[in-house]
């Protein structure tokens, strides 16, 4: 039996962060470790909401006493004066033998905590240095100092995860040459079970449902214009809403179209219900890293049409992938009435992602501790 320190410091979203760390922690339960977990804000409740369960009670939680909002400007370089606050507040009083980082793209925890025999990171995207690549000088200038401080982390993991071969391929791109090792590719756990449902696209609702974060890189406002151009069918966004993301909300929900509803924070079962009522979900991120919410609408029975790129690509194929705006119209018309075509394809598409499931999760990532950590 070890100890493991897992370190979230961010724990208020609704997004595949949160569901990783939630199932590291019952893996390394699961397993007879011992585990605390270190993050800024802990909310019981708000936790309970995000992951469906309850926080297991085995688990020591350290926090900051105090409340934290981080608001523009300078949003990182703000995340980064609370994470080295958490970080130097416990390291010289938790005890722990392994620091497992849940959101390891900004590895700050391998500087801080050094107390640990070896680190394990979970790395979601290496966005500082993708963000970089494709910035203006001015906003490379911005960056620099914290892509700096983010390189300084990268060789210290002893094992890396990664929630997909796009992933991987990035990190490879960017990280490698600082001395990052070969991740392991886990796709993020998805809890199929609660999402199955093969009402026929008939019987459902003409809707077409959106679930991603409410902040600008998740293009929401294509939802707006959609439901311009469709009026004569639903348009539903749902998404999580920290306090720092309630400015732009209040901005994005001015003049919304009749047919178009934003729903934020919503409760987990009214977000299921949602899905199974709705005919077509898309996805507009542009690189999304992996995707929980496509494979959640693709088991709820809806049409899945996502952006062509990113990790999705490696579930969903061409035919349900759009690269343009027209595209994604014509598509939408396509589909929301092709029920019987849907429904010869959905067992099909079903099976391909039955192993996105927790239980795969877990076994797949203490395979790789176990051979990684104590088997050397």
């Amino acid at each position: 039996m070890a100890h493991f320190l897992l370190v979230q410091p961010f724990l208020d979203g609704y997004g595949g962060g949160e569901r990783v760390c939630h199932n590291v922690i019952k893996t390394l339960l699961k397993q007879g470790q011992l585990v605390d977990l270190l993050t800024v804000n802990f909310d019981a409740q708000r936790y309970r909401i995000i992951t469906g369960e309850e926080f297991p009670k085995q688990t020591s939680v350290h926090s900051l006493e105090k409340k934290v909002e981080i608001k523009p400007p300078f949003t990182i370089y703000k995340r980064h004066h609370v994470i080295v606050e958490l970080l130097k507040t416990y390291r010289d009083c938790l005890k722990y033998d392994y620091v497992f980082c849940s959101q390891a793209s900004s590895p700050f925890e391998t500087i801080y905590l050094k107390n640990a025999k070896k680190y394990v990171g979970y790395v979601h995207f290496p966005e500082i240095h993708d963000d970089y690549q494709r910035s203006s000088v001015k906003k490379k200038a911005y960056l620099w100092l914290y892509k700096r401080w983010i390189e300084q982390g990268i060789a210290k993991f002893d094992l890396m995860f990664c929630n997909s071969f796009y992933t991987k391929e990035n990190i490879e791109r960017y990280w490698k040459k600082y001395g990052a090792k070969e991740p392991a590719v886990v796709y993020p756990p998805v809890d199929l079970t609660s999402f199955w449902c093969k009402t026929p696209l008939s019987q459902r609702h003409k809707r077409i449902t959106y679930v991603a974060r409410f902040i600008s890189r998740k293009r929401h406002e294509i939802m707006k214009q959609l439901a311009t151009d469709f009026p004569q069918y639903e348009f539903v966004s749902i998404g999580g809403a920290t306090e720092s993301d309630k400015e732009w909300v209040s901005n994005f929900t001015q003049a919304l179209p009749q047919n178009y509803q934003v729903k934020t924070n919503l409760p987990q079962k009214e977000l299921i219900k949602t899905l199974q009522d709705s005919r077509i979900y898309t996805h507009l991120m542009v690189g999304e890293h992996f995707g929980i919410a496509p494979v959640e609408g693709l088991a709820s029975g809806c049409v899945p049409l996502v952006h062509d790129s990113g990790g999705m690509k490696e579930f969903i194929p061409n035919e349900y992938r759009w690269q343009t705006y027209a595209e994604l119209k014509e598509k939408i018309a396509r589909y929301m009435d092709a029920s019987d075509a849907w429904e010869n394809r959905r067992q099909e598409l079903w099976e391909k992602i039955a192993e996105l499931n927790p239980e795969t999760f877990q076994e797949n990532i203490w395979t790789n501790i176990k051979a990684s950590l104590y088997e050397q």
